[in-house]
């Protein structure tokens, strides 16, 4: 038989082999299979990069608002790259080629995207020779613009358990913290609004439209005729009306419902807000209120001068301490809620329970009517976006005060008037701090 005879056979044989034939088509199945396997194993290793990328990032972000102030915009872009890579490993650090940062120096934020592609390993045989993983981070340097009112109670039993003295030093670190975070004049704005059944605001103030005069009190004047042995006294008891001249500077709540809102006083007689006599409820002694202010002397001032007088009506805290913090009147040194970036804060802190207001209460006993009156305050408060914090000293409404926080994280408990340190402290902190933005 010739060369091409047995060429012949051999290739019928092979034909007609059954088994050869399954092999090749085992191996032509088998490549899907493997690269849908390959696939499965190379997108968890692509997941696993891309956790690392955006842990790169985040962290390159916040380092980069940490310098943000030191270092110009090219120098801040070479930086990220160094850190990201600093954080990357193996392939996904040979292969990052750099980020895109886009740094505003308007707004204070850092956005930083970047992308790695990561080498497959069996997803090759299907023509997938890598896999690209993105990640974006952006972050903000300094601190936010922000305006905070410390609503404090100042009434009587804050004399007690030296709760007034620890309300004084914890105030006094509180306005330190927020002075070291202020990297720019006016950054950071402060207000003081001691309370008790009134609040005081400065005696230049009478002249204002916002303020009415239809308030009076019962007076007695005791009358004399005669002298020596015919000299005869009488009582004589009158009404006696508020005025610019004996006004000491005491305000009292507004008429419901203008009581628990802001920004509309002056209006009319009934939304104004009503000059009023001081009384055994709320001395004259009592410290007044300080408008916003980044005056750092002035707030440690202020804060010094307060003393234990009066009783509670926490309303009044919640109300003019929203007042400080809006443009309209009574105070106008407020920014628009609007502005970029700016945050308003308040805190409102109280030993005792609501015992009295213009309306209710006899100033000794708990009055729940002016509960009511506190609850709407602080709803009206967090309803322009005024962030708000509570704090009870040893005594208080539990339920109340926990509501009129802004979230349960913003609710604090004192037992010892020595934890208000660090509790202020916190919320300094909390308020003043750098934060991720993602």
């Amino acid at each position: 038989m010739g060369l091409k005879g047995l060429l012949a056979r051999r290739l019928r044989a092979f034909h007609d082999n059954e088994r050869g034939n399954v092999l090749v088509m085992m191996g032509f199945a088998l490549v899907p299979i493997i690269g849908v396997a390959g696939a499965v194993i190379d997108y968890g290793r692509a997941t696993s990069a891309r956790q690392t990328l955006s842990a790169a990032l985040d962290s390159a972000a916040l380092m980069a608002a940490r310098d943000a102030s030191k270092l110009t915009d090219s120098e801040l872009r070479r930086r990220i790259d160094e850190w990201i890579t600093a954080n990357l490993h193996g392939d996904s650090a040979k292969r990052f080629t750099g980020a895109t940062s886009v740094i505003d120096r308007t707004a204070r934020t850092i956005s930083v995207q970047a992308q790695v592609d990561v080498d497959t390993t069996l997803t090759r045989v299907i023509g997938k020779d890598s896999i690209t993983v993105s990640s974006k981070s952006q972050s903000s340097w300094g601190t936010n613009t922000i305006e905070l009112a410390l609503a404090l109670d100042n009434t009587g039993s804050m004399a007690s358990s030296g709760k007034m003295d620890a309300l004084k030093a914890a105030s006094l670190d509180l306005i330190q913290i927020m002075k070291d975070a202020s990297d720019e004049p006016e950054q950071i704005k402060i207000s003081i609004v001691p309370f008790s059944t009134r609040v005081l605001i400065d005696t230049s103030l009478k002249n204002e439209l916002w303020l009415r005069w239809d308030m009076s009190r019962l007076t007695t004047i005791t009358t004399c005729t005669g002298a020596n042995w015919f000299r005869v006294c009488r009582p004589t008891t009158t009404r006696q009306m508020i005025s610019k001249s004996i006004w000491e500077g005491c305000v009292a709540d507004r008429d419901k419902s203008y009581d628990v809102r802001d920004g509309d006083g002056g209006n009319s007689n009934a939304s104004g807000y009503p000059a009023d006599f001081c009384d055994q409820y709320s001395p004259d002694t009592q410290a007044r209120i300080l408008p916003l202010t980044s005056n750092w002397t002035d707030l440690t001032n202020r804060i010094n001068a307060m003393t234990p007088v009066g009783s509670t009506n926490v309303t009044m805290g919640a109300v003019w301490g929203m007042a400080t913090l809006s443009q309209g009147a009574p105070f106008t040194e407020a920014k628009p809620v609007t502005t970029p970036r700016l945050k308003k804060f308040m805190i409102l802190l109280t030993d005792g329970d609501n015992t009295r207001n213009r309306f209710d209460g006899n100033g000794s006993n708990t009055e729940p009517r002016v509960d009511e009156r506190t609850k709407l305050a602080c709803a009206n408060a967090k309803a322009v976006g005024i962030n708000v914090y509570t704090i009870r000293v040893m005594d208080g409404n539990r339920n109340l005060l926990r509501d009129c926080a802004s979230s349960v994280g913003q609710y604090y408990e004192v037992d010892n008037a020595s934890q208000l340190t660090p509790v202020f402290k916190q919320i300094a902190r909390e308020i003043s701090q750098v934060r991720l933005t993602q």
